[in-house]
């Protein structure tokens, strides 16, 4: 300060609020961090605002306090001898950091001090604009080349790129492993460097990595890590956990033997850290939602053959009454078929006396509700019969989800009202019911979550969508088939007696007759036996011969066919206590490989099939004490269903 300056300033006259006041302006103009300080008291008396954004800390947190509250190990504030000193700056989150402290006097007695603060390793030149340019550049090449279908490939570019960024020598990823309390050390940018670090971190490593900590060589080693880096020559090492509060899988470490740490490497580094949980949470969840996904596909192609195998007609019904889903019964009962029904309106479709009307009423309330007796429904070609339906509501929160709607053509059976279900079908139902209600309803609320949380943590255009969507229509099949069948899982006994072969089969056929007449499927029927009356469940031997039928159609549906069947006597001398039924057709055969075990359970040669189809059939036939042989060939298959004559019959 020259002298002309004082005696300019002589003249110039200040209240003592004004004194303060442009003191607090002059040193908010100062570009470097500063304090002024009260050296006699012990105090600090305030800090511009480059302080406050270097530190983070508040008011409360050091002005009035003494000067090792933001300084810890200064030793010296004389202005003289203090001067340009090292020291390490208090910062209320990250650990200290290292200045350069310069000291000067604003009074005469040197009772008031202005501290400056030069932070070590950070500089406002061009240069220090051009690094945060390439790290911007490089951390967008990190983002760019994220490959979300290969967690080995993603973290093996992730390390390698995150040593880039950090310009230090090594990084490293410890995963979480199997079912023990261990860290194994999966991904490393220098497997030469990898080597001097543990392969396995103990469950007290994972312990003291709980939260994120800097160590640097001035400091004594505290954790198995630490003191690996320092017997390794490190300067400094990074520790930050992977996860979330509730649940920690991994470690990422850095280090470098040749440069000290930055005040801003724990920060970069704990943001690499959540950059590599989020990758590693989507990868985990995307891998349980697809194994989830198979579980559910396998449930639905189980619950699907287990409806289009019933007798009765199954109609689901959406919220709006308008029908979702038709099981191939209903095409025989009611003569529409399913591409057909879908989407129309129940009452376009579903056509009979007054007691359906208030049944469905009931239903939209939530109130289920068993029809029968004097109800009647009409078929497409304007014949009615009589009918039993159960309509059940789905509920969810109250709400009707949908309806299920069972119907049961009595027509056959007026005399037979107490007959029930196969027992067979219905223990194979209840097994099935069980592993559905285990593996699809619990799961089924975490499922759309997850999927919800999934959807929302992907970009827009990214391929993953459509693993989610698909999942999420299944999951919506779900919630409009998973009651549809529950009802049905007690197993019933077979009410024996006298079955007319030749009048059942020619019943069969007339109902499979539309849609034989779709695919181009020809059909041929002879009687060889006058009045083939068999020992049996007539139901349940209907199931048997719709079940044939229906792999024979299917296997014919591409190309067309002929489908043949003929009953006829026995040839060896052995079975003649039975009737043989012979069952025909032109389609593609059986491969070799399926056929030794045709009629085992879950075994099938159709894409869109379970297998359960003959494995029921074989257990009626079983129970009715008879016998089913098959032969196949290129271009045909050839069953042979023996079937014990009733009592009376024999020669």
């Amino acid at each position: 300060m020259t002298q002309n300056l004082i005696e300019n300033l002589a003249n110039v006259e200040f209240s003592k609020n004004e004194g303060i006041q442009a003191i607090l302006t002059l040193i908010d103009l100062i570009q470097d961090p500063a304090i002024i300080y009260n050296q006699p008291e012990n105090q600090i008396l305030t800090a511009n605002n480059p302080l406050f954004l270097l530190t983070n800390l508040g008011e409360n947190d050091f002005l009035g306090q003494p000067i090792d509250t933001l300084l810890p190990d200064i030793s010296d504030t004389d202005p003289i001898s203090g001067h340009d000193q090292k020291a390490f700056l208090k910062h209320k989150k990250q650990p200290l950091i290292p200045v350069r402290v310069k000291i000067f006097p604003l009074t005469h007695k040197q009772n008031l001090l202005l501290l400056t603060f030069q932070p070590e390793g950070i500089t406002t030149s061009q240069s220090s604009i051009h690094e945060q340019v390439k790290f911007i550049e490089n951390l967008k090449i990190l983002l760019k080349n994220e490959n979300k279908n290969n967690l080995h490939e993603t973290l093996s570019h992730i390390v390698k790129e995150s040593a880039r960024i950090l310009e230090i020598e090594f990084v490293s990823i410890y995963k979480a492993s199997g079912g023990k309390p261990q860290l194994v050390q999966y991904q490393s940018n220098d497997e030469r460097l990898a080597f001097e670090y543990p392969k396995v971190l103990s469950g007290e490593d994972l312990v003291n990595a709980s939260d994120a900590v800097e160590w640097r060589s001035e400091f004594p080693p505290k954790t198995h890590l630490q003191k690996t880096a320092a017997n390794a020559g490190y300067k400094f090492l990074v520790t930050v956990p992977l996860g979330n509060d509730e649940a920690k899988f991994g470690l990422l470490i850095a280090g470098s033997k040749q440069l000290n740490p930055t005040q801003v490497s724990l920060p970069l580094v704990e943001l690499l850290a959540g950059y590599i949980t989020e990758i590693m949470e989507d990868q985990i969840s995307l891998q349980n939602l697809k194994n989830l996904s198979s579980k559910i596909r396998q449930v639905v192609k189980i619950q699907n053959e287990i409806i289009e195998n019933l007798d009765e007609g199954v109609i689901i019904l959406a919220p709006d009454l308008t029908i979702a889903e038709t099981n191939p019964a209903i095409e025989t009962i009611l003569g529409y078929a399913n591409v057909e029904a879908l989407r129309q309106p129940i009452d376009s479709i579903l056509i009979g006396s007054e007691s359906l009307g208030s049944a469905l009423s009931s239903a939209k309330q939530g109130i289920p509700t068993l029809t029968g007796g004097d109800l009647t429904l009409h078929h497409r070609n304007g014949t009615s019969f009589p009918a039993q339906i159960m309509m059940s509501p789905v509920m969810q929160n109250g709400h009707v989800l949908s309806i299920i709607i069972l119907i049961k053509d009595i027509s056959q059976q007026e005399q037979n009202q107490a007959a029930r279900k196969q027992l067979e079908q219905r223990a194979i139902l209840g097994e099935v019911m069980a592993i559905f209600a285990h593996e699809v309803r619990n799961p089924i609320n975490a499922i759309m979550l997850s999927l919800q949380v999934i959807e929302d943590n992907l970009s827009e255009g990214d391929e993953n969508l459509k693993w989610i969507d698909n999942m999420r229509d299944e999951c919506n099949k779900l919630l409009y088939l998973m009651e549809s069948v529950l009802s049905f899982a007690k197993p019933l006994e077979y009410k024996m007696s006298g079955v007319d072969l030749d009048f059942m089969l020619r019943h069969i056929l007339d109902r499979w007759h539309p849609r034989l007449l779709r695919l181009n499927i020809s059909s041929y029927y002879e009687s060889q036996v006058v009045n083939p009356i068999v020992e049996g469940d007539l139901r349940a031997l209907e199931q048997v011969f719709t079940n044939i039928i229906s792999n024979s159609v299917n296997s014919m549906s591409e190309e067309g066919g002929t489908l043949g069947i003929r009953i006829t006597e026995p040839e060896l001398e052995e079975d003649r206590k039975f009737y043989q039924v012979i069952l025909t057709d032109s389609g593609h055969g059986i491969p070799d490989e399926i056929k030794a075990h045709l009629f085992k359970p879950f075994v099938t040669g159709s894409d869109h099939g379970t297998g359960l189809g003959l494995a029921i059939t074989q257990r009626i036939i079983n129970a009715h004490k008879g016998k089913i042989e098959v032969d196949s060939y290129t271009g045909g298959t050839i069953f042979r269903i023996f079937l014990v004559k009733k009592k009376g019959m024999l020669d």
